[in-house]
């Protein structure tokens, strides 16, 4: 039953006041061109052009075309791309992607005096009734569920994913009243910017990161109070790999703590599994571990333990790494290095590139350049592990600033939530 105020549409439950358009009725179809990527620059030019790939991965709900730092088209093609400029509101939908991703879509403003085209594989659109919309209530609306999950019946193709303006033409959009529109957009624009400015702080720090360590990790420069020996210390002759196995199965009501791939990928949080549900040979791990990833070793699947618990196992794709005598925290670090993950690779043997593996003899024989004084190693990984953490703190107020955003969409969008006083919507 329909609570009151609301009503049942075809696209759900939505306010009594929100009406619905029909996409045909809403939109006046504009001319798109069909300039590959090689056709376009970041150097300069006279026109910008907006391409379907940028749509589907990089840009937002809305696009701020004063900021992004659009594509230009190369100048010889200027003339046959240039069938028809852009102005703010007009929505840009992609039209083919690899998955169901397609139809996103993106709001163009901040146009300004710039000239700017749709491009390949796009349905570039601008509303027949401009007055009907608050500035990006389109571009967040058509990229939430309630619309693109319109679309999914309309999807063709197998290996490429299409959909045509024709076939979506009965597709539904709601219409609050525009100061509804207005009040929803603004909020959900907050939040975004909000979500931008930590991207850029990550950004920021991660490649801040990433000059101290070409300084750090090479010698370039010592931290005070050091000046000891730097050497090629040899993986396996400065620790060990653990190596006791046991079967789970045989230890079928033991509750372990599981260092797996999946876990890694879940966040880096072992998972208590009982012996019963693993089916296969797992390695004991005790103490402070570094595991390392012999299987597709591009992943940098490298997982430093500084205190196991007990009863704590990893799988059998890892390689679980100890020694008293090199900063397991710097090792770790060494290991993600673009460098070594390319070594690495290059010794990564198997049928195909997600197969590949590395032998723990790979490894062991491996030899990094680092200072021997232990003290000196432990040093710069404090270093390195204070940028990681306030890396990690950002990332985790970014997480939930995504997570904010997408309850408020799902609430907003469909008005479960009123931001203005519903006597005057």
């Amino acid at each position: 039953m329909v609570k009151p105020g609301y009503k049942q549409t075809e696209i759900g439950v939505l306010p009594e006041s929100w009406e619905t358009i029909t996409f045909e009725d809403c939109f006046a179809i504009l001319p798109n061109n069909t300039l590959s990527r090689a056709e376009l620059n970041y150097n300069g030019g006279e026109v910008q052009n907006i391409h379907y790939g940028d749509i589907l991965v990089k840009y937002p709900a809305v696009l701020d075309c004063a900021t992004e730092g659009l594509p230009y088209i190369n100048a010889e093609n200027v003339v046959k791309a240039s069938k028809g400029f852009l102005r703010d509101g007009d929505v840009i939908m992609a039209d083919t992607a690899e998955d169901v991703i397609v139809g996103k879509s993106t709001e163009v403003i901040g146009i300004g005096e710039q000239k700017v085209v749709s491009g390949l594989h796009t349905i570039p659109c601008r509303p027949k009734d401009e007055e009907m919309f608050a500035p990006k209530w389109l571009g967040y609306f058509m990229n939430h569920s309630t619309y693109h999950d319109q679309l999914i019946p309309y999807i063709t193709g197998t290996k490429v994913s299409a959909i045509s303006k024709s076939a979506i033409s009965g597709t539904l959009i709601a219409v609050p009243q525009k100061e509804e529109q207005a009040a929803i957009v603004s909020a959900l624009y907050d939040i975004d910017a909000l979500i931008t400015n930590l991207e850029k702080l990550i950004a920021k720090k991660k490649a801040i990161k990433q000059g101290a360590m070409q300084e750090l990790l090479t010698g370039r420069r010592r931290l005070s109070g050091f000046d000891g020996k730097w050497a090629d210390l040899i993986i396996g002759q400065n620790g060990y790999l653990l190596r006791e196995t046991i079967d789970p199965q045989t230890y079928v009501s033991t509750l372990f703590w599981e260092y797996s791939m999946p876990a890694f990928d879940m966040g880096k949080e072992p998972v208590k599994t009982f012996g019963a549900d693993m089916h296969s040979n797992r390695t004991v791990i005790h103490g402070s571990v570094l595991l390392f990833n012999k299987l597709n070793v591009r992943q940098k699947r490298i997982w430093l333990v500084e205190a196991s618990e007990s009863n704590s196992v990893c799988s059998s794709e890892f390689l679980p790494y100890y020694s008293d005598t090199i900063d397991l925290r710097l090792l770790a670090q060494l290991l993600s290095t673009e460098k070594i993950t390319k070594d690495f690779i290059g010794m990564s043997t198997g049928t195909s590139n997600s197969q590949k593996r590395i032998t723990p003899k790979n490894f062991l024989e491996y030899s990094v350049y680092m200072p021997t004084d232990i003290n000196e190693q432990a040093a710069i990984a404090d270093v390195l592990d204070d940028m990681d953490g306030e890396i990690g703190a950002l990332e985790e107020k970014l997480y939930k600033a995504q997570l904010m955003k997408a309850g408020m969409m799902s609430k907003l969008l469909t008005g479960r939530i009123r931001l203005i006083d519903k006597e005057d919507a």
